[in-house]
């Protein structure tokens, strides 16, 4: 019988979400595809059938599991919003996802292996995941600045602060367990971040 695509969206996202949860138990280097399948009640040839290899495995994860899936799928109107409550919903919709408990237990488990691999593949698609969430935040401030909603900036460079304090504040609260972080609740973080790029701390 032919797959439908609804069943082979659906058969790919049970095989991410059981890559998600032996990821987050064994790393990325340590996990095989056997382990995958056996999460995911499959046999190991399936898993082929949808992925190429486990590199393209992690790539699809981290690109359905991370919040550029939450960017790409905003609906054209959510950019048309004003400056202020876009940007609080997003920030306030991003740290809800990357503090979620899955998300924060790859972090954890993935993140030791990112910085200590000799192979560069897990660390470049990171960071090209990241580049591509800068760019459509960038995107999204270059519009507003043509509109004349900005004043003239580095659009690119000002998603790059945006998005590093949003990854600061969850690297402190989920890995070093600052007590300082810890101490905010996500809307305090959101209220600061806010504060901090829309008037600046010098005053006017």
């Amino acid at each position: 019988m032919a797959r439908t695509p609804k069943v082979v969206e659906d058969r790919s996202e049970q095989i991410i979400d059981a890559a998600l949860r032996v990821f987050s138990r064994k790393g990325f280097t340590k996990a095989t595809n056997k382990d995958i399948a056996r999460e995911a009640g499959i046999t190991p040839g399936l898993i082929y059938y949808y992925f190429e290899n486990k590199e393209a495995l992690f790539r699809a994860l981290v690109e359905s599991r991370s919040p550029l899936r939450l960017l790409s799928s905003l609906p054209e109107q959510a950019r048309d919003m004003p400056v202020e409550p876009f940007m609080r919903f997003l920030l306030g919709q991003i740290l809800a996802f990357v503090e979620g408990e899955q998300f924060v237990g790859l972090i954890r488990v993935m993140l030791p292996e990112i910085i200590h691999s000799d192979d560069p593949y897990l660390s470049q698609t990171v960071t090209d995941i990241f580049g591509r969430v800068v760019e459509i935040v960038s995107a999204y401030f270059a519009a507003k600045v043509r509109s004349g909603e900005l004043r003239p900036l580095d659009a690119a460079l000002t998603a790059q602060v945006l998005v590093g304090s949003v990854i600061g504040f969850v690297l402190r609260r989920q890995l070093i367990r600052d007590q300082l972080a810890l101490a905010l609740t996500q809307e305090q973080i959101v209220d600061a971040i806010m504060e901090t790029m829309l008037q600046g701390i010098l005053p006017r």
